[in-house]
Formats: structure tokens, sequence, C-alpha cells
């Protein structure tokens, strides 16, 4: 069935949208209903007559009765970079009930994700690599994976300048004359990118996670995921019942990862599969597995448990196989995340500045193997105001989670600086990705509905608090 979407906004009615897009009924992940199209973009717009893209387009109609909807949708742009947008929000889109009833919500998957030409890697996924591989092989397999990928796909073209210029032709296509957007995670630096663009074109904007244009993606992860990590120790230190289970869960966890400077043999159940993996753990292995855990305020409240119960028992397998599914979760389309990240942030990183910043940490050398897998990745010319602050009075709503280990709260300050229409709330506690929480859904309805930050009605978010500490495998203290 093709069908033609048309909104009517309320009170006077509008020009009846003319999408050139077909769009038919399709059933995304989680079963939920859409309209489904695509568009075809030139994957070089510089050279319209040479390869083209498909870009996998989902609308959401808007639920509501003809007398509420709006005609400005809101788009919903994933993270990663290497998230597929049709693939990542379906599961949450629960959430955005409040919105949809009046919107309609649209899904895109970036070029290199998804069905969007996706960059997967299939070498990475052979179940017989080794857990433990040495970096040097993990960069060899991510160099035969770009080479591969370069045979049918140009490289530099899969920037987020690229990509915000395929989410303007899609409104266009669409026929909306305005949107709003929500971005989380890389989706905030997307959505930075096309407020500067298009900003005639943005009535809102709702920013999770912010990675503003400070941030350079795994220069500063080992510091900020420190600054997490201890905040997480004197978070257990203040709540009388972890203090009492785990008084000293800040030295338990130095002592685990001195005896871990010699790697132990360790054989833990895949998460996902259930099937045995055999590897030497490493310190730099076993952090790694911490800061994954740390994206979630819930992972966050069994950490202290699990290092205790390592640094009493020697059993490592619950803190690694929280942090396996933490990774396993992510959705990632690695060849897209590398594409990115190798024109946008790796030619910022000054292998000093990195060696400092990871010295004063616990965590392992990020941005080292990050600039080795990037050493033959293709470079993209990045615009010469990619990383300048932005000014606009576009109406921002930007939050954040307190105890973020990737995108601390301070990038988002940074933004708001520039942003004179703007609010930033912090939930203190939480980790990456706050939309979820609590009644932030009904505060982010409120201003899509009205695009107004300062109007906000955030009383609610007040009485939110993290999930206690389990202080035994059976839960928190009653």
């Amino acid at each position: 069935m093709v069908v033609i979407l048309a909104a009517c906004a309320t009170g006077e009615a509008s020009e009846e949208r003319r999408p050139t897009i077909p769009l038919t009924d399709c059933r995304l992940p989680g079963g939920v209903e859409a309209q489904c199209g695509t568009l075809t973009v030139p994957e070089n717009r510089a050279a319209a007559a040479g390869r083209t893209i498909d870009l996998d387009i989902a609308v959401l109609p808007a639920t509501g009765s003809s007398s509420v909807v709006e005609d400005d949708p809101l788009f919903l742009l994933a993270g990663g970079p290497g998230q597929a947008a049709t693939e990542v929000y379906p599961n949450a889109a629960y959430l955005f009930d409040d919105v949809n009833r009046t919107r309609d919500i649209v899904l895109i998957d970036q070029r290199g994700t998804g069905d969007s030409n996706g960059f997967e890697c299939p070498n990475l996924e052979d179940e017989d690599l080794p857990a433990d591989m040495p970096d040097e092989d993990v960069v060899a397999l991510m160099d035969e994976c770009r080479a591969t990928l370069a045979e049918r796909a140009d490289l530099t073209q899969y920037t987020t300048d690229a990509f915000v210029a395929d989410l303007e032709d899609v409104r266009a296509a669409l026929d909306y004359d305005a949107i709003n957007l929500y971005g989380a995670s890389y989706g905030t630096r997307a959505a930075l990118t096309y407020m500067r663009r298009y900003p005639e074109r943005v009535r809102g904007a709702v920013l999770d996670a912010v990675a503003g244009p400070e941030l350079v993606l795994f220069l500063q992860m080992p510091r900020d995921g420190q600054r997490s990590l201890d905040l997480l120790f004197e978070r257990c230190a203040a709540e009388e019942a972890c203090a009492a289970a785990f008084p000293d869960v800040r030295s338990e966890y130095e002592a685990i990862l001195a005896r871990l400077e010699e790697p132990q043999s360790i054989s833990v159940a895949d998460p996902l599969t259930n099937e045995p993996i055999d590897f030497q753990l490493t310190r730099d292995q076993l952090s790694q597995f911490v800061f994954n855990s740390l994206y979630s305020a819930e992972f966050q409240s069994l950490l202290p448990l699990l290092i205790h119960h390592a640094h009493e028992t020697g059993d490592y397998a619950p803190l690694i196989v929280q942090g396996l599914a933490v990774s396993a979760s992510t959705g990632v389309y690695p060849g897209l995340l590398y594409t990115v990240a190798c024109a946008e942030d790796a030619p910022l990183i000054d292998a000093v500045e990195a060696e400092t910043i990871q010295a004063a940490t616990s965590f392992g050398p990020f941005a080292e193997r990050f600039q080795a897998i990037c050493a033959n990745w293709p470079r993209a010319e990045i615009a010469a105001d990619f990383r300048e602050p932005l000014r606009s009075d576009i109406p921002t709503l930007l939050i954040s989670g307190s105890a973020d280990p990737v995108t601390p709260p301070e990038y988002a300050e940074a933004v708001t600086a520039g942003l004179a229409n703007s609010r930033h709330l912090v939930i203190p506690g939480y980790g990456h990705g706050v939309y979820s929480v609590g009644c932030m859904p009904r505060v982010v309805a409120q201003f899509i509905r009205e695009a107004d930050p300062a109007a906000l009605e955030t009383g609610c978010l007040e009485e939110l608090e993290p999930p206690p500490f389990f202080v035994t495998f059976a839960g928190p203290e009653p």
C-alpha cells in the first residue's frame, strides 16, 4: 500500500503536504508499525553523476486526530557514530508516545548504517576470534574491513556534514517546512551541525548526552570515565548501606588492577549466546569492562558489589559479563564509526596530550588504539567551521546525566553558552543518555509542544534518585 502523508496544523489549515517519497506500510523492530520508504542521494554531492545511496526512512505518523496534529515532525538522530535510527529507536518508541500524538516521528538510517549502505565488518563477527586478541590483530582486522568497504564506497563521503545534507534532502522530500530534532550522544553532534547549516528549518532541538565541539572522541574518554568512577565511589561512601557493605571499594578496585598486571586465565559465559569465552584477562581489559558499566545508572548500582566480589573471591565473571552485555547492545556499525571518527576526531589528537590524560586515570590507552586503527583510514575534508561553537537562538533543551562517563555535563554547558534560548537540565547520579529517566519524557514532550525552555515544568525531576546500590546479589538493602 502506497501512502501519502498529509499533516494538518491546529488553527488555520495549512496547505496539504506533497511528499515525493512513496511510503508503504512496514513493521520495525519490536513490532512498531510505520510507513517506510527510500530516498536516493548522491554519495558524492560534488559528483552527482556518480554512485548513489538509498537512504532508509521510516515515518511514525501522528496518532492524534487532525484537530491536534502539527506539521513540524520530530526527527530522531541516533548515536555512535554508527547506530541506525530504524534499529535503535523502535524499542524506545513508547517513550515518545506523547510527542507522537501530535507529530510525525521520522527515522533516517545515517549513510553507512542499517539499510543505508550499512558499513558492517563481518570479519569482526567470527565466533572463533579470541576474546584476548592483541591490539595489533584488532587493528589488522579493522584494516581488512576498511579495504573491503573501500571497494564499494568512497569513505571520504560519510561525514557528519554529509549526513546532515541527507537529512535536509529527506525533510524536503517529505515536504516538511520546519522540523524538531532529538539527538542522543553522537546524534547531538549531527543535530548541532544541522542547526548550523539549516537554522531556518529547525523549530526546536533536544540534545541528550551532548557531544559538543570540545569533545574529541577517544581523547578525553579516560579522564571523563575516571570522573564518573570517582563519583560512583563517592556516592557509595555517602550511602549508608553501600558504605557499610563496601567500606574499601576504591582500594579493592585498585588492588584488582594491580593483580591483573599479571594476566589471569578466565572463562565466562557469553551474555548473548551462553557459549564459554576463554581468554587471558588483563588490567586494561578489566578497566574497559568497568568503563562500559558506567554508561548505565542501573549497571553502576551493581559495580561496588561486583568489584568487592572479585576482590574477595577472585571471581571476575560477574563483572566481565556485565561489561560484555553493555558492549554487545550498542548496535554500532564499526565501519561507519571509524569512517566518521577517523576524519573528524583523529586529526585533533596529540599523542603526548592523550598519554598525559590517560596516565592520570585507571583506564587504558583509548586514543592510542584509536589512532592505530585510523592510520590507513581515508581522511575526509572537514569544514573549517565544524568545530566552532554554535551561536543560535533556536529553542534548545539540553539534558545530561551527572555521572556520564563519555559526555559529562561540562560539554553541554559549553554548548549552552552559545545558545541564547536554551536550558540545561542535569540528572544527578545518572549516566549516558537520560531521556528515559523518570518523568523526562513528559518534560521533553512539553518542550516539543511549546518550544519554550524557560516555561518547562521540571519539578518532577527533583524527585529523581539513581537506583540504590546492590549490597548482595539479592538486591539493595530493603
